[in-house]
């Protein structure tokens, strides 16, 4: 049978086919002003479960932390959360996801009704974070030194990679191509990377205007040695959120 994934953010819903070329199955909006939301969410959901397995189920926030594996602690979750982001809402639950060939866990939190709904609903095992999965695909794929920047809806995540090791991650908002551009002109500066180094894009939303970024980077001498390559929607539904569960 053919398989899900369910990605959430705190916006939309898509709905992916695992292993199919347009894996798009369809997207809905969230927002739970409106009546009967929920009921919409869940009722889309099963019809698409009709002729489906259910795979994965992956969130996107801006809210998570990265902590080394070698020094982490399942039992003190809520301790790592709180020390970068401040108290717990009550309307959130803290989870947490191990990226072995990072040597890293990311602590992030869900929504509560979407970890009760998984869980008692769906009775999926895990809920993964997308920068997780980001982040994975960045290390197994990648070229060993790099930066790579993920276009979600209003934030984008960065990371930075040198010699196979990760050197920064952060996810900022932004409102225009620019902030982008600037964030990635600052980070270079404080960072002093090596050149030349790849330059991986992923659009996630296919609303980034790829053609005016790359007109700012050619503007700045810091980018002349970057070698630019982008990736649209589809590659990166396929690619990254439902490359591990491809059926093969």
């Amino acid at each position: 049978m053919k398989q899900l994934v369910l990605h959430f953010s705190d916006t939309r819903l898509q709905i992916l086919n695992a292993g199919s070329t347009e894996p798009l199955h369809s997207t809905h909006a969230i927002d739970f002003s409106k009546p009967f939301a929920r009921d919409h969410l869940s009722t889309a959901i099963k019809e698409a479960l009709v002729a489906h397995t259910l795979k994965e189920l992956i969130w996107f926030g801006s809210d998570y932390t990265l902590f080394p594996i070698a020094l982490f602690d399942p039992s003190k979750l809520v301790h790592y959360y709180e020390l970068n982001h401040g108290k717990v809402n009550p309307n959130c639950h803290v989870s947490y996801q191990l990226i072995d060939n990072a040597g890293i866990a990311i602590i992030f939190s869900i929504p509560v009704w979407l970890y009760d709904y998984a869980k008692y609903e769906l009775q999926a095992v895990q809920i993964k974070h997308a920068v997780g999965q980001q982040l994975q695909y960045c290390l197994i794929n990648g070229p060993q030194s790099q930066v790579a920047l993920f276009i979600e809806e209003k934030q984008f995540v960065m990371f930075a990679i040198q010699q196979g090791k990760l050197l920064g991650a952060t996810t900022n908002e932004y409102q225009q191509v620019a902030d982008v551009l600037y964030f990635l002109l600052a980070q270079q500066q404080k960072l002093q990377l090596p050149t030349p180094l790849p330059l991986l894009i992923f659009d996630t939303t296919t609303q980034f205007n790829t053609e005016e970024f790359q007109g700012l980077l050619r503007q700045f001498k810091d980018f002349e040695n970057y070698t630019t390559q982008f990736q649209n929607s589809t590659y990166y539904q396929k690619q990254i959120l439902c490359a591990s569960s491809e059926v093969h």
